[in-house]
């Protein structure tokens, strides 16, 4: 440790960018728990299920265009826009409503979110510890928790607009040798590289995560199971096409992949779609793995679907 304070100059002092603070609604629960989204000055924000809406969450109670919060003279109010089952602040169902710092505001049957102000410390804060809430600390992708949620919020939404859906579930080939051979701090690192190079592969709309040791998940949004098994086979060629470099040694990597979309399901839930895109994963492991497959209800019947 210094003996002696090291003298800075100016320019080398970071300071804060902002001390303004700006208004922002977070939500403590329901989906989408965590995010927080800045209202705008001197105009309305919107808050609803639909696709316009600047705050969107997926809830079945909530309406397309449920309330806005709207700033005037430097106050915010809340509002209701005509929602089916009201709009609630601190328990009480309002109309309008003046803000104050650390209201609760209730919509739909889960959904929370809390009046708050930030300045740029806090809402840098804030976001990363949202961040670190939803991703994999080896991977830097998403995490399980991340995933079922999110996959629960898209199916229905899926189902509710009449749009497909895909899931591709893979995992690594024969990972337990790469443990067995190089030891763990290999196979963390086969892990880190694979999910960058997967990352790469993917829409700004897909979500990716680790589903857990060396298994991953992509949800397809707006695909059915043949586009998104293009999307699979972008994957099989970015991990097996390129050795994987592991201090002075060189590892060839290879995954196997199922694919499984909405429409193929008779119960088209969440745990089914997992469950038909693991069915398809299994066929690809025994029909010889670094493979692909698409999930045949025919020939592949699983418990859910």
């Amino acid at each position: 440790m210094p003996k002696t304070t090291i003298r800075l100059e100016p320019s080398e002092v970071e300071h804060a960018r902002d001390g303004r603070k700006r208004a922002f609604v977070v939500v403590l629960s329901g989906d989408r728990m965590g995010e927080m989204f800045p209202l705008k000055d001197g105009t309305k924000t919107t808050i609803g299920r639909g696709l316009q809406t600047d705050v969107r969450i997926n809830d079945e109670g909530i309406s397309r265009t449920h309330a806005l919060v709207e700033e005037d003279g430097g106050l915010y109010f809340l509002c209701d826009a005509g929602s089916t089952n009201g709009t609630f602040a601190n328990g009480n169902r309002v109309e309008r409503q003046a803000l104050r710092e650390g209201d609760k505001i209730q919509i739909g049957a889960s959904s929370v979110l809390k009046f708050t102000f930030h300045d740029d410390l806090d809402e840098d804060f804030q976001r990363n510890l949202y961040e670190s809430a939803l991703r994999d600390r080896l991977t830097g992708v998403f995490n399980r928790g991340y995933f079922n949620n999110r996959l629960e919020s898209d199916v229905a939404f899926a189902l509710r607009h009449g749009k497909p859906l895909s899931l591709v579930l893979f995992d690594i080939d024969h990972f337990k040798q790469v443990n067995d051979t190089y030891g763990h701090p290999a196979g963390d690192e086969v892990l880190r590289v694979l999910a960058d190079r997967v990352e790469g592969t993917t829409r700004s709309e897909d979500i990716f995560a680790r589903y857990g040791g060396e298994e991953f998940v992509l949800i397809c949004r707006d695909v059915d199971a043949l586009r998104a098994s293009r999307a699979a086979y972008r994957i099989l060629d970015t991990v097996g096409g390129k050795p994987f470099e592991l201090d002075a040694r060189t590892l060839s990597v290879t995954v196997s992949l199922g694919v499984a979309d909405l429409g193929m399901l008779v119960r088209p839930t969440a745990e089914a779609l997992i469950e038909a895109a693991d069915a398809a994963l299994y066929t690809a492991k025994r029909n010889g793995r670094n493979r692909v497959e698409i999930y045949d209800p025919e020939h592949e019947p699983t418990r859910l679907v």
